[in-house]
């Protein structure tokens, strides 16, 4: 979280026109509050407690959360592991600028290794985090490169577009975000596919314009192993047991189809 902060902190873009908004959902790490104070003079920072909650993977809530308490009409999501490159923010807005209100923006994820990260060293060049060595991220299914690249980047005109939408690195327009009801809660619990279910519906039922922000890069640190999963990181290439797969694929036609092809695109096979 230091980096990503520190990320925030070393933006192009000035620190005065935007607000960063961190929901805890009851994490044990104390590092945190720690973090908080360390940037809230730096940055227009909120942090939000969460009472106990049954299970604290509750993304989508505390997703939810805090588009309420934003003061915005942007709403700008990423994860606590995801630091922003300098012009992350100076990228997102000339998007906006150059394409009007009715559009919403995904960008792709850069993966690094967490302890090969030298916090101090996060500033407004970029030399640094460009130059770090990158990761097979287990999170991209080993490969070294986003695996939406060769697909993302022809957004619009591309088979189900709201599939590229991963919630690390994603804007939408607040007002859109109400309309289409927020994120789906009933994906907390287990991890994804609630990010493609929210840009699915404001992209189809608002038509509402898909967009790449070639530059607005986040950078993913890693550090969860193949062998060292949690409850909360499952394996994945594990999508049938996925409970949030199975609701997708119900929820938006010809979905199973296209993750199929991606999957075999990768030379993988769903289990």
């Amino acid at each position: 979280m230091e980096n990503v902060l520190q990320g925030y902190s070393a933006q192009s873009f000035p620190t005065n026109d935007f607000e960063l908004i961190l929901i805890d959902n009851n994490s044990s790490d104390p590092n945190i509050i720690s973090c908080y104070h360390q940037y809230k003079n730096r940055l227009a920072l909120t942090l939000v407690y969460r009472p106990v909650l049954t299970n604290p993977f509750a993304l989508n809530s505390a997703r939810n959360l805090g588009v309420r308490i934003s003061k915005n009409n942007w709403c700008i999501f990423t994860d606590s592991d995801c630091i922003p490159s300098p012009q992350y923010l100076t990228e997102i807005s000339a998007e906006i600028h150059k394409n009007g209100r009715n559009i919403c923006m995904a960008g792709i994820r850069e993966f690094i290794l967490k302890n090969d990260i030298d916090t101090k060293k996060i500033d407004k060049t970029n030399g640094y985090l460009n130059t770090c060595p990158r990761f097979k991220s287990p999170s991209n299914y080993g490969l070294l490169k986003d695996r939406r690249i060769g697909k993302i980047e022809r957004l619009p005109n591309t088979e189900q577009p709201w599939g590229h939408f991963y919630g690390c690195n994603m804007v939408f327009n607040k007002e859109d975000i109400i309309k289409a009801g927020f994120f789906d809660e009933h994906y907390d619990g287990t991890w994804g596919y609630d990010d493609i279910d929210l840009a699915y519906r404001i992209i189809n039922n608002f038509k509402v314009k898909p967009i790449f922000m070639k530059k607005a890069i986040v950078y993913h640190q890693d550090k969860i192993h193949l062998g060292n999963r949690t409850n909360y990181t499952p394996n994945r290439v594990e999508k049938l047991n996925n409970p949030n797969y199975q609701y997708i694929c119900n929820k938006i036609s010809g979905y199973y189809e296209f993750s199929n092809r991606e999957f075999k695109r990768f030379g993988l096979t769903l289990t």
